[in-house]
């Protein structure tokens, strides 16, 4: 007859998810992916170069194996494997920029560890922690709004013209683009739809450094006040940002300025039983208050604003295009 496993065996993959953050943000502390080459190296050897205990950092290397991060190829030898090469920092690529702003930041760390209290209250903790509302942290602190413009910057890059080959612009002589940042995204939909006018829409502070040569019109403003007449409005990873009556200020003012039958495409990951999208959602209450919707959500969104639900699209990446229109 088969053995029932103990309590503490069935306990195990909650003791791995337990521990695992804490096992990764030592290793980057340490800068444990930078310090192993391209070659094999003894534990001592990393240890050494890190300025730590060796006999630790053989323990903590044997237990980042055994999460997947790190090859163990002899006693206490270690190797790069996918996973910890996408730890390394310096490489310039989207993976590295989104472990300097997401994964090794004491400030973020501070964040989650108010999921307790923000549960029991209901209250987005970044206030309380940080002192400060999230935009107005990251206004107080440049190099912490670099690397969180880099990460998102890099990290969207190869879904722009996906996203742009997804739109149904059909129709459409004027799209403003709000909350569109430095306009990555503006300016794959305007290279797709060359005969497109084309208006980046967003808060002074994020217009800064914006490239004069993207060939749009450049608007400043607050997206729950006003936003410019158009006949297409576009949000990418914007609505996700804000609580729900911040929404429907946004989609009302587009209801508001909209041209006749002007549509609204929002560009956001759908809210599923994914796991990944799940501790998203949670982030972005954490940061901001906000959250992940599903389509039922959207459209109570659209139908307060007085838009029309159109349906989503999927695309080939994390997100959808949710499409409205004016009614």
């Amino acid at each position: 007859m088969d053995r029932r496993p103990t309590a503490f065996e069935t306990m195990h993959p909650l003791f791995v998810h337990l521990h695992a953050g804490h096992l990764l943000r030592t290793a980057l502390e340490l800068r444990l992916p930078d310090l192993v080459g391209e070659q094999p190296a003894p534990a001592a050897e990393i240890a050494l170069a890190a300025g730590a205990d060796p006999g630790l950092t053989a323990r903590l290397f044997r237990a980042l194996s055994g999460l997947g991060v790190f090859l163990r190829v002899g006693p206490d030898t270690y190797a790069h494997n996918d996973l910890s090469l996408l730890l390394r920092s310096g490489s310039g690529d989207a993976t590295a920029a989104i472990v300097n702003a997401f994964l090794k930041p004491e400030w973020m760390w501070q964040v989650w560890a108010g999921l307790t209290d923000a549960v029991r209250s209901g209250a987005c903790p970044f206030p309380s922690v940080h002192g400060n509302d999230f935009f107005g942290f990251l206004g107080d602190s440049p190099q912490v709004a670099e690397d969180f413009g880099r990460a998102m910057t890099l990290s969207l890059a190869a879904a722009d013209p996906v996203v742009a080959s997804t739109l149904d612009l059909g129709g459409v002589r004027h799209l403003v683009d709000i909350g569109g940042g430095q306009g990555a995204l503006l300016r794959s939909v305007l290279h797709r739809h060359p005969g497109l006018r084309g208006t980046l829409f967003d808060i002074p502070a994020a217009l800064a450094d914006v490239d004069p040569e993207l060939g749009c019109e450049i608007v400043a403003g607050d997206a729950r006040e006003s936003v410019p007449a158009a006949d297409a409005y576009l949000f990418r990873l914007v609505l996700h940002n804000w609580d729900d009556e911040t929404c429907v200020q946004m989609l009302s003012r587009c209801a508001e300025a909209g041209n006749a039958g002007a549509r609204v495409f929002v560009v956001e990951a759908l809210r599923t039983d994914d796991l990944f999208v799940s501790l998203m959602d949670l982030q972005m209450f954490l940061l901001l208050g906000g959250k992940e919707r599903d389509e039922d959500e959207f459209a109570a969104l659209f139908s307060r604003a007085g838009l029309r639900y159109r349906g989503a699209r999927a695309t080939a990446s994390a997100f959808h295009v949710v499409e409205a229109s004016l009614e």
